[in-house]
């Protein structure tokens, strides 16, 4: 796979991760079993699986990352511990904004890279107003803790 292939698969994954985060912050990781079926990657598939069955994070961190071990190829390799990041984060209910901006962080993208990407996935219409305000009264609350 090359850098623009990757480019290009990154963002089409970091669209649909961001909304299968939303749906299950909003409704529950239990919610997710239904969309599960539609994914074509086979290891965030297999991952989503795990958690939506309630296996332990340290065991999907541990399938997941032998599975990724065995890949050749740099940017296949970089794009599946990005599907595994996503899945532990969604596991864990991680704030949106939090999960966007470590899913966002993980390939070493280029600034220009990055605001192309920004662009497609942060599209307003596409983003659940209430789960951008719990997670902006998550990051007060914990900016409040640590002062």
């Amino acid at each position: 796979m090359n850098r623009k292939t990757f480019i290009a698969e990154y963002t089409r994954f970091i669209q649909m991760a961001m909304k299968l985060a939303a749906k299950a912050q909003k409704q529950g990781i239990a919610s997710l079993e239904e969309e599960i079926e539609d994914i074509d990657d086979e290891l965030f598939k297999q991952g989503l699986r795990f958690a939506v069955d309630g296996t332990e994070p340290r065991f999907i961190d541990e399938i997941m990352s032998n599975r990724l071990s065995h890949e050749k190829d740099e940017h296949t390799r970089l794009l599946k511990a990005v599907q595994k990041r996503a899945v532990l984060g969604i596991q864990a209910g991680e704030p949106f904004y939090i999960f966007y901006h470590v899913m966002l962080s993980l390939p070493g993208l280029t600034p220009r890279e990055e605001k192309q990407i920004e662009k497609l996935v942060l599209l307003r219409d596409e983003i659940d107003e209430e789960v951008l305000k719990e997670d902006r009264q998550f990051l007060n609350d914990f900016r409040n803790r640590i002062k």
